[in-house]
């Protein structure tokens, strides 16, 4: 979700375990044929992978900024795909270079060759990065384990930054391209997956963090239930406070007014230089940061462009409701199974940049109560909040070194666990015919690799994006491996195709309840059944039981008009 810039790409050497025995395999889609590889992995198990597929024309010059345009043949009748295409334009989080071109709309299809012959169930992949950095290529994201359970995984590439969520409905720009890019990608899936052994009929949308955000966005549209049939939803909800952009199309305006020098009036002329070749990619990702509001600086949520709720003038809009009403509108999801949850130590990734700067957390903590606890951010309140806060999490103490694992709680709950467990909640009990299966990643072994990266050993808990190393392939070698790494990987990825492909991940693993009411009406206390996923894997209860109960007792003090209008609607 965040820029880290900690992060040191070569600190780990990243192979994706293919054994290159390469045999050429030709598969014809709607826009002609795509030449791909047969490989092996070291179990034996063959596979097939298409690289680089483009699924939209190019996204430049008048294509900027606006919704995908589908490609309707390749330049060439077959096209070679045995490269991944370009990621979308951003700064390495890893190594903080410049990479990626405008020209990224691809995607990569796996496909084992095991004894199956019936259609197989196909999973796809969105990437996190906060909107405006990651991908969905092999160097992180190479679905090894994925494919020994019989599942076709497709990843794909969207528009970031600027560039895939720059709104300005003025001039016919409503924002939100890098989820319709995703949404064109699940199109190109349905028209062609079939070709490719995979069953257009079963398909998994799943994600991480950003990543996460956005699948549950997909699964309130109006496309879910037709363009794909089934969501897992890791470390971030649509719900979130750092998910939808604040005022966009002011940031529009001020970012041609870094890139230009002068402010631009008329948004017709706003857009002809935003679309200009004087506006650069590299420009306007240079002056992103610029664009923050002081509160966003203030609260340490460097991300400017991201999702917004849609002008109603926007004929194809992706989403154009406030999202909170949209989860509390009753069987809206119409049956479809969720999979949903985080990790034990998310706010970890956070910690790694604000120990450098703890003592503006001690003198202002304040910056981090939730916005839709105290919506004015100098308000009393907002001050009042931050020493209840101090309270609990620090026992009245100092944001100091020796309480960094306090602080982690904090993150993990202020970015994170108190709108998931919000979302959780309300899905419950608007959406009942739609499971939900809950989560919560506590495992901490050999293949944690961000929390390595962000040199936080000595913390508790599994970090922001753990999980995915026992998801994809990140390591050197599978052989290399403890064997309770390879058997958290093994159980994850089982657990995960599970789901894919009968909506359910494990036999034992019960959906959560919707809220029961006493004797008297009245709505007993939520309670939420997870599973515990460590090293002993097993349902429990209420996660982190005592800070979200904290939490709640927040929002009836501060919020309690809101609270009691919220809980009215379940």
């Amino acid at each position: 979700m965040w820029a880290f810039s900690t992060l040191r790409r070569g600190q780990y050497s990243i192979s994706c375990l293919r054994l290159f025995s390469n045999m050429r395999v030709k598969v014809p889609v709607s826009q002609g044929v795509v030449v791909g590889q047969r490989q092996q992995l070291p179990n034996g198990l063959q596979y097939e992978s298409f690289l680089g597929v483009p699924y939209a024309q190019p996204p430049v010059g008048e294509l900027r900024f606006r919704s995908p345009v589908p490609l309707e043949r390749f330049k060439e009748h077959e096209l070679d795909c045995s490269k991944e295409g370009d990621v979308s334009h951003q700064r390495d989080p890893f190594t903080q270079e410049v990479i990626g071109s405008e020209n990224c709309l691809f995607l990569n299809v796996y496909v084992p060759k095991g004894k199956s012959e019936k259609p197989l169930p196909v999973m796809v992949w969105i990437h996190g990065g906060g909107f405006w950095f990651g991908n969905g290529n092999s160097d992180y994201h190479f679905p090894a384990q994925l494919m020994q359970e019989e599942v076709i995984v497709v990843t794909l590439n969207y528009r970031l930054g600027a560039l895939g969520f720059l709104c300005l409905p003025e001039a016919g720009i409503h924002g939100n391209a890098g989820l319709k890019d995703q949404r064109l990608a699940l199109q190109w899936v349905q028209d062609n997956i079939a070709n490719f052994n995979g069953d257009p009929k079963n398909v998994t949308l799943f994600g991480e963090s950003a990543g996460a955000a956005a699948v549950h966005l997909h699964t309130y549209a109006s496309h879910a239930n037709k363009l794909f049939h089934k969501a897992i939803i890791q470390s971030g909800t649509g719900n979130a406070e750092w998910v939808f952009q604040q005022d966009a199309p002011h940031k529009a305006r001020r970012l041609g007014e870094l890139l230009q020098g002068k402010n631009i009036e008329q948004a017709s002329a706003l857009l002809e230089f935003l679309q200009s070749k004087a506006a650069t990619p590299l420009g306007m990702l240079a002056k992103t940061l610029d664009v923050l509001t002081a509160d966003e600086r203030r609260r340490g949520l460097p991300l400017t462009f991201k999702p917004v709720i849609e002008d109603p003038s926007s004929q194809d809009s992706f989403i154009n409701r406030q999202f909170l009403d949209l989860l509390h509108e009753k069987e809206r999801l119409r049956g479809m199974p969720l999979l949903m949850g985080y990790n034990s130590g998310e706010g970890i990734a956070m910690v790694a940049n604000a120990r450098r700067k703890l003592e503006l957390y001690n003198e202002d903590l304040a910056r981090v109560v939730p916005r839709n606890l105290v919506e004015n951010p100098k308000a009393p309140e907002a001050f009042e909040a931050a020493e209840d806060m101090r309270q609990f999490y620090f026992n009245g103490q100092t944001v100091a070194p020796e309480r960094l694992d306090n602080l982690a709680d904090l993150f993990t709950d202020y970015h994170f666990n108190i709108d998931m467990q919000h979302a959780a909640e309300i899905h419950a009990n608007c959406q009942r015919t739609a499971p939900l299966y809950f989560y919560r990643f506590d495992y901490v072994g050999g293949r944690n690799m961000y929390k390595r990266i962000f040199q936080a050993e000595k913390l508790r808990g599994a970090s922001h994006a753990d999980e995915l190393s026992y998801l994809f392939q990140m390591v050197d070698d599978d052989s290399t491996l403890q064997p309770e790494d390879a058997k958290m990987t093994e159980r994850m990825c089982q657990l995960w195709a599970n789901f894919a492909k009968n909506g359910k991940p494990l036999d034992s693993w019960t959906p959560v309840q919707r809220q029961k009411r006493g004797a008297n009406g009245e709505l007993e206390p939520f309670q939420l059944d997870y599973m515990l996923l460590d090293r002993e894997c097993k349902m429990q209860r209420n996660p982190d039981a005592e800070r979200m109960d904290f939490w709640r007792s927040m929002y009836k003090r501060y919020k309690s008009q809101c609270y009691e209008a919220l809980r009215a609607k379940l």
